[in-house]
């Protein structure tokens, strides 16, 4: 996951009149949060099935606590996941390590921390990708475009990129306040400030796509959509919003 450093500006509910207080966000929320709180509540969805081969080798791109990496891995896939987040993958390794003697996914899930736009691999290192609501927690627009080009850049022609995000969900009035009350933080349309649950401090900005955005990210990266569907998504506090889910081919 991708962190973020800026100023946020705080706006008190309690009148109509503003006031604003300004603090800064923690260099990297994301390679700080404890490695279990990294949100994880989307499934993989069948039509990836469809695209993989036998003998793949498998990129999950800010992969967490390895959720998603150790079920291809238990399907008999080579999956590596990377994550900014030192002790998520202290997490995913020590899983890993215990399941040496489990025949499903012995040997075929390994982890590294890194960032994902700048990847620590060489070009052409994988067949398949996956970034599961990864590119949501990435506020800036040209930190997107930097993934997606070295998402690229490490997939071998031909080869396929899966990726779920949340859609912009106009429609629903929660979201459409959030995202008109936060603009003059985030600066973005349809990017807003995810609060936690419990404080309801401040933890990140997150941001929602329309679809044209979507498509455009990917094929100015130099991808072609194959595959493009909504669907209901859950979010990490339990709501159920429109969202996208695509695959991608390097061409």
């Amino acid at each position: 996951m991708e962190g973020v450093s800026q100023n946020i500006l705080l706006i008190s509910k309690s009148s109509l009149s503003c006031t604003c207080i300004c603090f800064s966000m923690p260099k990297s929320y994301w390679e700080t949060v404890p490695g279990k709180k990294i949100p994880s509540s989307l499934e993989l969805y069948p039509i990836v099935q469809s695209y993989l081969q036998e003998g793949y080798k498998i990129l999950d791109i800010g992969c967490g606590f390895g959720k998603i990496s150790f079920e291809l891995a238990s399907l008999g896939y080579s999956v590596t996941g990377i994550d900014i987040n030192s002790e998520a993958i202290r997490l995913s390794k020590a899983a890993a390590k215990s399941l040496e003697h489990n025949r499903k996914t012995e040997g075929r899930a390994e982890f590294k921390v890194g960032n994902a736009s700048d990847l620590p691999f060489h070009d052409s290192s994988f067949d398949f990708e996956i970034m599961q609501a990864f590119l949501t927690s990435v506020p800036e627009p040209q930190a997107r475009v930097r993934i997606l080009q070295e998402a690229f850049r490490v997939l071998k022609p031909g080869g396929y990129l899966y990726l779920v995000e949340f859609a912009q969900n106009w429609h629903l009035k929660l979201y459409r306040k959030r995202y008109m009350q936060d603009f003059p933080v985030t600066k973005e349309e349809g990017s807003f400030l995810a609060l936690n649950p419990e404080t309801g401090d401040v933890e990140f900005i997150a941001h929602h796509f329309s679809e044209k955005e979507l498509v455009f990210l990917l094929v100015d990266g130099g991808f072609e959509i194959d595959y493009f569907r909504v669907e209901e998504l859950k979010t990490r506090t339990g709501n159920r919003i429109n969202g996208f889910v695509v695959v991608a081919k390097k061409l």
